[in-house]
């Protein structure tokens, strides 16, 4: 959450470059730049304090946190807003945050409780303020609101979750800022109420209250049309794609592929003069490719000593299941409720050439068969109407993914779980088809 991170300056240019991201996210998150706002970097060179070329990667780095808007060779903007988004992205908070509650409230200890509490006296201060018609900062108020929410999530226990529900806050936060959403009294019971269930252990109350608080925050910013000055400022889309830019999209596919299939190796220092004879592009480039990939969580930024391939771990990849099995299990939910003869026809080609590949273990088919096992998911949950949860969703199978190699002593059965999960999806067997694919991924 970007307002409770720290902004302490240092001496190197790693850290100047980490606090002028955060200075720069801060301030599209906050509404501070508003969404469709031209990002010019002569601009933000004067405002944030570095060079053109950390400008570049820092944006590129908010592309990938759909905050920002790439144009091509025309530079960036603020990423837009819409009703639509808004509501996807309240959604798939929703769908975080209500299953982090019930692990949360499961494992939760008195130390805990102390900490939701105290959150919500904070919060709760600033709100009858608020309602006396105080004025308070907008920062400080959404900041409390952010450490009580994610106060009742904190002992859920999943590194993984509480990343990904961070990343959609900050999403719907925005929103939040650009439209001054405060509900007065109906959101200040809600909190009391969140923190009444929390102290009961009430996961289903929690719930309920929950999904009241978040989509009435959504309809009270369309009921109002908070929203409708920022709607129409980029009619017609972004230009189309550049050669320039269509080099470093190939560049960017090709490193990211490498990656998913092992060809970098897990921990594999990433040194941009050998990345620049291996993928077509330059240092600066690459730079702003890798900072991308960083923010995907498949690269790690070093500082001054440059970036590596995302290592892997056993905590990481439990965690990495069980993100990956709410959010597809969500998705195929939609897919299967939305998707017309069309989808039908693509799932089961989809299966037909995943289905035809043997259980080798040399490199070439491993490769093969984990991009065919990916586009075999990808192809189950293609008729989901929500882009922002296909879109987290994919992040995610990726990155467990990268865990995954077929096997002689288990490829029959994984093939086994795909024709089954292709005949429940087919007849439209959702529980059914629910069912195998959460014991699939685990």
């Amino acid at each position: 959450m970007v307002q409770i991170r720290d902004l302490t300056s240092g001496a190197d240019d790693a850290s100047v470059s980490a606090v002028a991201y955060q200075r720069l996210r801060a301030d599209i998150v906050f509404g501070r730049v508003e969404p469709g706002c031209k990002l010019g970097l002569e601009d933000l060179r004067e405002t944030y304090g570095v060079s053109i070329s950390t400008l570049r990667e820092l944006l590129s780095r908010l592309c990938s946190e759909s905050l920002v808007a790439a144009e091509g060779q025309k530079g960036f903007r603020v990423a837009p807003v819409s009703a639509a988004d808004f509501r996807d992205i309240a959604a798939l908070r929703l769908i975080l945050e209500g299953h982090a509650l019930e692990h949360s409230f499961a494992a939760g200890d008195l130390e805990w409780e102390g900490r939701v509490v105290a959150a919500h006296h904070k919060l709760s201060v600033l709100e009858r303020q608020l309602l006396a018609g105080q004025r308070a900062k907008a920062d400080l108020w959404k900041r409390y609101d952010w450490e009580f929410h994610r106060a009742l999530i904190g002992a859920c226990g999943s590194t993984a979750l509480l990343e990904t529900h961070a990343a959609i806050y900050d999403r719907y936060l925005r929103y939040q800022m650009v439209a001054v959403i405060f509900r007065g009294e109906v959101a200040a019971e809600e909190h009391r109420g969140l923190l009444q269930c929390a102290l009961e252990r009430d996961s289903t109350g929690a719930r309920r209250i929950l999904t009241a608080h978040i989509n009435g925050c959504v309809e009270h910013a369309l009921r109002t049309g908070v929203l409708d000055r920022f709607l129409d400022r980029r009619r017609g889309g972004l230009p189309p794609a550049t050669s320039r830019e269509t080099t470093g999209a190939a560049a960017y596919r090709l490193i990211r592929t490498d990656i998913l299939d092992g060809t970098l190796d897990p921990g594999q220092k990433l040194r941009l003069e050998s990345l620049r004879s291996s993928y077509p592009a330059g240092i600066g480039t690459l730079r702003e490719i890798l900072s991308r990939l960083a923010a995907e969580r498949l690269v790690v930024a070093e500082g001054q000593r440059g970036f590596e391939v995302a290592p892997l771990s056993t905590s990481g990849q439990g965690d990495l299941a069980a993100l990956r099995r709410l959010l597809e299990c969500h998705a195929l939910e939609e897919s299967i409720a939305a998707g017309g003869e069309e989808w039908v026809a693509q799932l089961i080609a989809a299966h037909d050439v995943l289905a035809r590949i043997k259980g080798e273990t040399r490199a070439p088919e491993i490769m093969q068969w984990r991009r065919h096992d990916r586009q075999f998911h990808q192809a189950l949950v293609a008729a989901c109407r929500s882009s922002v949860l296909t879109s987290v969703h994919a992040a995610v199978l990726d990155q467990h993914l990268r865990y995954e190699a077929p096997l002689n002593v288990h490829i029959s059965r994984i093939g086994d779980e795909h024709r089954a999960l292709l005949e429940h999806a087919v007849q439209r067997n959702t529980a059914a088809a629910c069912e195998v694919l959460a014991a699939h991924i685990q």
